[in-house]
């Protein structure tokens, strides 16, 4: 992948942009653009709408004669037989409010980044998409719909929360066992830390009930190699738990223990039929762009 593309969709850019749909837009367009490959069209034989050409979009598409009327370039989209639902499912616990020192924010704005990247990219591809935002209880919920106004809904939804509380997972399994009721695609996006025996039940049970999993799990690099010198005290996200050490002293049991933690979960997840996705909040978001539309491609 280019450089320019890489930087472009590097969290320290996208960060700096307030608007969430502008961002959104700004990554996914940006994206598409950068691997000269058109997602908005569906494969069926039935016309939905025109919109504008955006750059990347094959020109078979373009209505060449809406052109020659009006000089402006319109792209026909048709209806898929095999659009999909597409559930976002957001962990705003307080543990996705950590920013460490090398980070350009917090894993919730990196977590709400990824999110809205993929709501924005859903829609140009004609699927149906729903948000599921919830800490110690739900905190918005937005059914799957494929129609104007969904997207907004969305983005103000991830723009308006901020993280708080203890996780409570199972609150997001008991909306999504009694609502989605055609499977789909459920994507859920958490730290997972403390999770390892409440998720891959979840997500086990999601995919015998006929839905796609993906698991994408947000981290700090602070979380994973303990880069911290000075004696600290560290105090618990979601609890009242202390604890002062020096650092340099127990990196190397940390990380072990940090690494064996993560092969752990990793198994489980396999064991529940997930796909694993793992992204540290420095790293560019094309790498969740890309597993999401791999893992779509792979769907159809």
């Amino acid at each position: 992948m280019a450089t320019n593309l890489i930087e472009l969709l590097s969290p320290a850019t996208l960060a700096r942009i307030d608007n969430l749909a502008l961002m959104a837009k700004v990554a996914v367009d940006g994206f598409i653009s950068g691997l000269h490959r058109s997602l908005a069209h569906g494969t069926g034989s039935e016309f939905l709408q025109y919109r504008n050409y955006a750059p990347g979009d094959d020109l078979k598409y373009v209505d060449w004669k809406l052109y020659s009327r009006r000089d402006r370039f319109y792209t026909k989209v048709f209806r898929e037989e095999t659009n999909m639902h597409c559930v976002l499912v957001v962990d705003a616990s307080g543990s996705m409010d950590y920013r460490g020192t090398r980070a350009p924010c917090s894993k919730f704005h990196y977590t709400t980044m990824i999110a809205a990247c993929l709501a924005y990219l859903a829609t140009r591809q004609g699927d149906s998409v729903g948000l599921c935002l919830y800490a110690d209880r739900l905190l918005e919920v937005i059914p799957p719909r494929q129609r104007q106004g969904q997207l907004p809904r969305i983005l103000h939804a991830l723009a308006r929360h901020q993280p708080r509380g203890p996780a409570d997972h199972g609150v997001a399994w008991r909306y999504l066992s009694g609502h989605l009721r055609r499977p789909g695609m459920v994507v859920f996006l958490s730290d997972f830390l403390e999770a390892e025996e409440a998720i891959p039940p979840i997500l086990s049970s999601l995919h015998y009930a006929k839905h796609e999993v993906i698991a994408a799990q947000i981290l700090d690099r602070d979380e994973t190699d303990f880069p911290f010198d000075d004696a600290a005290e560290f105090v618990a996200a979601e609890g009242e738990h202390r604890i002062l050490t020096y650092p340099p002293e127990v990196r190397r049991h940390y990380t072990e223990k940090m690494n064996a933690w993560l092969g752990a979960l990793s198994e489980e997840l396999v064991r529940a039929h997930a796909d694993q996705l793992l992204f540290l909040t420095d790293e560019s978001l094309a790498l969740s762009l890309s597993a999401y539309l791999n893992k779509r491609d792979a769907m159809r």
